[in-house]
């Protein structure tokens, strides 16, 4: 990333957090709680492209972790009575242990068992919700009168209003840990895994804990956000988190640019406004075909035309723009001695190798 692009990029993520606050003060609240839910799905998103774009793993049971971390936090507060911001963390916990077990799993069973292990759990959720009714609430999942996350006396906040706040700063938490994760020590095992698995054992990573850790944390994430989501609607139903949900997130994320955090809130919008739109044109009764056949088409264009996703290919060609071309060789005089004219040479003008670009060659060698 190039100088301009380094110094517009928190430029550009202040004005959208202050634009955010804004928000909720100039739309109704029933925009508002559309909007609340999209930022909760963000979390799953950007949890999913921790998983799929930096580390190099697939996942097609974010939907089911999704909805995990949602039950468990409506059922604490709902059934014994626990405070919202106490349960919401349980959920994400929960989601972390079930990311571990799964992430153990797989790497047991090797190879691409782990995508196909996720596919079992995403399949096999929505079936024990509704085994488990004296605690799930069966087919009709569990309602609430209104949204546990409720303002402060003081604040002079609306419901809606105070529950977009909290999910806004949620999301910013979320994805400034996150950023700040791939971008350390941790990262860049994330990012020698995802190039090579034999590369990075190699140079020491070690390739199944940095896979097991990712897919925990990516679990964890996505836990979190589906606790915000079942919150600020006050239901879960069995039905929302049924596998088309989970390849939904997929698409969600290679649409967005799964190696891009921004990418995770382009994908939201996409998950929670296409169906309306959807059910604009052609009806309720349809809506939801149109939006799985819509996805599908969506996904194939954006793997043709923008591989990187929206934002990644946005991103490249920002930086295509406004960067400096490297790599070319320049023309310059090189003096033969005392008196002498200088004869055009041709210089070899390498990159610049950073500490955040590493020599890999010159590693293995070492």
């Amino acid at each position: 990333m190039n100088t301009h692009l380094r110094r517009a990029v928190p430029i550009g993520w202040a004005a959208a957090l202050v634009i955010g606050v804004v928000v909720p003060f100039v739309v109704s609240d029933y925009d508002l709680l559309d909007l609340t839910r999209m930022l909760a799905v963000a979390m799953a998103v950007a949890g999913l492209n921790l998983l799929l774009g930096h580390s190099g793993q697939i996942s097609v049971g974010h939907g089911a972790l999704f909805g995990l971390g949602g039950y468990a936090a409506i059922i604490l507060v709902a059934t014994y009575g626990w405070p919202w911001w106490s349960a919401v963390p349980v959920g994400g916990a929960v989601c972390l242990a079930l990311g571990l077990l799964l992430g153990v799993l797989g790497l047991t069973m090797g190879g691409a068992n782990l995508g196909l292990l996720t596919i079992a759990v995403a399949a096999i959720f929505p079936l024990l919700l509704i085994r488990l009714k004296p605690i799930t609430g069966g087919t009709f999942g569990i309602f609430m009168a209104h949204s546990p996350i409720e303002p402060p006396a003081w604040s002079g906040l609306t419901e809606p209003q105070f529950g977009f706040l909290v999910c806004l700063a949620a999301l910013a938490l979320t994805l400034l840990v996150l950023r700040n994760l791939v971008t350390g020590r941790l990262g860049r095992a994330f990012a020698a895994v995802r190039t090579s698995t034999l590369l990075a054992a190699a140079n020491g990573v070690n390739v199944n804990r940095t896979k097991l850790m990712a897919f925990a944390v990516s679990a964890a994430v996505a836990g979190t956000g589906g606790a915000f989501y079942a919150l600020v609607a006050a239901i879960a139903v069995p039905d929302s988190y049924l596998v088309p949900f989970s390849i939904t997130l997929l698409a969600a994320s290679v649409v967005g640019g799964s190696r891009t955090w921004a990418g995770s809130l382009v994908g939201a919008a996409i998950v929670i406004y296409l169906p309306k739109l959807a059910e604009n044109i052609v009806g309720a009764e349809s809506a939801g075909n149109w939006s799985q056949l819509v996805y599908a088409c969506g996904l194939v264009l954006t793997l043709i035309v923008a591989p990187s996703g929206l934002i990644g290919d946005l991103s490249r060609l920002a930086h295509r723009a406004t960067g400096p071309q490297r790599g070319r060789t320049s023309s310059a005089r090189i003096p033969c001695g005392p008196g002498q004219r200088g004869s055009p040479q041709q210089a070899d003008v390498r990159p610049h190798v950073g500490p955040d670009r590493e020599d890999t060659h010159g590693a293995l060698q070492k």
